[in-house]
């Protein structure tokens, strides 16, 4: 928990220039006549906290929102000397630039960035800079595909009270509007962690548990797919490392064999008796081969047929359907057929129940079944569809089944061809003394095994990379499990205590709302955090003054009397826009001073910067003016004229 005060404003420019004088802690009060600059010196304040202020951007020529000496001088800047638990700092920001310069109270100087595409290893975000300061933790919100860091901008929004903002709305305008920035769940955020205890570890976890869950869920998208790329390239059974090591040793001492016999049959002489033995074992292994391939070509007649009669059936199914769908679009429109229709006539006739329209006896259950309402119509073409769904099922898997058909024909086939060939070779050794087929037969066996061999050792690299990928997935489901139950349990803890701080907020508000509104009697906020104000009930567009500027000092109230991270700092520019008379105005204002009854018991202190009309304050507030604008005292001096 942090606290942040002002202590000066300076503005410096070749043409204009500003110097406030030490602001104070408690209510400090700038007045002015419309026009001579009090928003000027908000923007500023802004402008050198982070914020953007669209009329000092030099990049956007637009003619409706520039401020003219701002926007047209040159080698112009904004310093802030301001105090986060009672150490100074100077920031320094030169307008159309996003850098700050930040010095100590060691008079070190730090470069920070505005934007946090800009930052690198030197240039920290001053968002993270500031907010670490003030004892608030950076954390990342989540949304769907996207994920950003909360800034101090953001908590701003309920901590600058400025003009600008319409009067249906509390939270000021985000820099960046846009339906995210402005979603109820980002307001909820930033008034949970400005008031609640806990909500800010519970929300830096769950921006924590939320990418881990991204990351999770990509991982287990690679490994699905990985998956699916081994089946399709692989036919091994990659069940794990171990298992294709042992497949590959077993491989290899085939070889080691294959080698050893081929030595020894490169050293003996052929026998004409063991060939023949050979050749008849052979021409049995080719009649069990020729069998396998009858078998596999009458199982691929079979499936084709059945192929193409589930094919016939799809297509009278989808005819069936598209028949039935033009039944009930001409039945819907021209109500041609009912249970009392004459079918020759098309006449309505008087049935009795019980008979038929020719007057015999029949059951009405029966009877009606040949006239369906639009929605039977709709089972029937969802049970026809359904159908077909099955039925393309079934074809895939038969298609399925005819690759697997044709793959084991055509290794047959290379079987039997390769077994005539050796029985050829064999025929050949009988005359010639040597067991050159056989010799080749192991040269050719020892040729496969190298290449499963091969095929292994490929398998396994991609089984280790298969295995890294599982690691990581385990690795990520345990981190987000054990994140889970860290969001529970920070949320719990963090939903008791903004319980207790709600109730206490709407004490708080309605007290202050009471004195401030004399038609108010009730003011509450809702579970949205919005203020509510005689439930819901239509009030003129002055009644909206108060609802703001009393919601914003009750968040002041708040932080003084509990633990927050609400800065204890408030920013409110002239908050008369929507035509509340004086009177009220100054009744309002007064009321700010609430927050010093609890200076002295919580023994802390606060800040409010305040710009308002000339007089347009309580009598008793004269001593906090530190600074009047009016006549030709604008803010910003031409330097000719200092």
């Amino acid at each position: 928990m942090g606290r942040l005060a002002i202590r000066r404003v300076v503005y410096s420019g070749d043409k204009y220039s500003f110097e406030s004088p030490y602001l104070n802690d408690g209510i400090v009060i700038m007045e002015g006549v419309n026009g001579h600059g009090k928003s000027t010196f908000m923007n500023l304040i802004y402008y050198g906290l982070g914020g953007r202020v669209q009329a000092f951007n030099k990049n956007d020529d637009n003619d409706f929102q520039k401020h003219n000496e701002i926007f047209y001088d040159t080698n112009n800047y904004v310093e802030l000397l301001i105090e986060i638990d009672d150490e100074k700092y100077e920031l320094t920001r030169y307008i159309g630039d996003n850098l700050i310069f930040v010095v100590g109270e060691d008079e070190k100087v730090s470069e920070t960035c505005v934007l946090r595409s800009q930052s690198d290893e030197h240039t920290i975000v001053f968002s993270d800079w500031i907010l670490e300061k003030l004892n608030i933790k950076v954390f990342d919100i989540v949304q769907g595909t996207r994920s950003f860091k909360l800034n101090f901008t953001d908590l701003m929004r309920l901590v600058y009270h400025d003009q600008e903002t319409g009067v249906d709305k509390v939270y000021k305008e985000a820099d960046n509007s846009n339906f995210l920035s402005d979603s109820l769940e980002i307001r909820k955020a930033i008034f949970e962690i400005l008031l609640g205890k806990t909500y800010n570890d519970y929300y830096s976890a769950l921006g924590q548990y939320k990418l881990t869950l991204k990351e999770l869920e990509k991982a287990q998208a690679v490994m699905d797919s990985y998956d699916e790329f081994l089946g399709e390239v692989l036919d091994y059974d990659l069940a794990n490392v171990v298992h294709i090591n042992s497949m590959i040793s077993e491989n290899q001492e085939m070889i080691e064999k294959v080698q050893i016999e081929r030595e020894i049959a490169s050293r003996e002489q052929s026998n004409s008796d063991e060939i023949w033995k050979l050749i008849g074992q052979q021409k049995n292994e080719l009649m069990l081969n020729q069998h396998k391939l009858e078998e596999w070509e009458s199982a691929k007649n079979l499936t084709t047929q059945s192929i193409d009669k589930i094919l016939y059936l799809i297509d009278e199914s989808e005819k069936e359907l598209s028949e039935i769908e033009k039944i009930r679009l001409v039945n819907k429109k021209l109500k041609l057929f009912t249970p009392n229709t004459c079918p020759y006539c098309l006449r309505e006739v008087e049935r009795e129940k019980g008979k038929c329209i020719c007057g015999n006896d029949i059951e009405e259950e029966q009877y009606e079944k040949f006239f369906y309402t639009d929605e039977e119509y709709l089972d029937i073409l969802k049970v026809k569809k359904k159908s077909i769904q099955s039925l393309e099922q079934l074809l895939e898997r038969k298609s399925q089944r005819l690759k697997i058909i044709i793959g084991h024909i055509e290794k047959t086939e290379q079987s039997i061809e390769k077994i005539r060939l050796y029985i050829n070779e064999l025929t050949k050794d009988i005359a010639t003394n040597y067991n050159s087929a056989y010799i080749r037969q192991l040269d050719d066996r020892e040729r496969e095994l190298n290449e499963i061999v091969l095929e292994l050792q490929q398998a396994e690299d991609l089984a280790k990379k298969r295995e890294t990928l599982a690691s990581q997935v385990i690795q990520l489901r345990n981190k987000v499990e054990g994140l889970k139950i860290r969001v529970d349990s920070f949320l719990n803890t963090a939903r008791e205590d903004m319980l207790n701080k709600k109730k206490d907020f709407d004490e708080v508000y309605f007290s202050l709302m009471e004195r401030a509104d004399e038609h108010c009697y009730s003011a509450y906020i809702g579970d949205d955090y919005m203020p509510h104000i005689n439930w819901g009930a239509y009030r003129e567009r002055s009644a909206a003054v108060p609802k703001r500027l009393m919601y914003f000092l009750t968040l002041l109230i708040e932080s003084l009397k509990n633990e927050a991270n609400f800065p204890r700092f408030l920013m409110i520019d002239t908050p008369n826009k929507e035509g509340i008379d004086k009177e009220n105005l100054i009744k309002n204002i007064g009321l700010l001073a609430e927050a010093d009854k609890y200076t002295e018991e919580m023994k802390t202190q606060y800040q409010i910067i305040l710009t308002t009309g000339i007089d347009t304050y309580p009598e008793d507030f004269k001593n906090k003016v530190f600074y009047k604008l009016e006549g030709e005292n604008y803010l910003l001096q031409e330097n000719n004229e200092k």
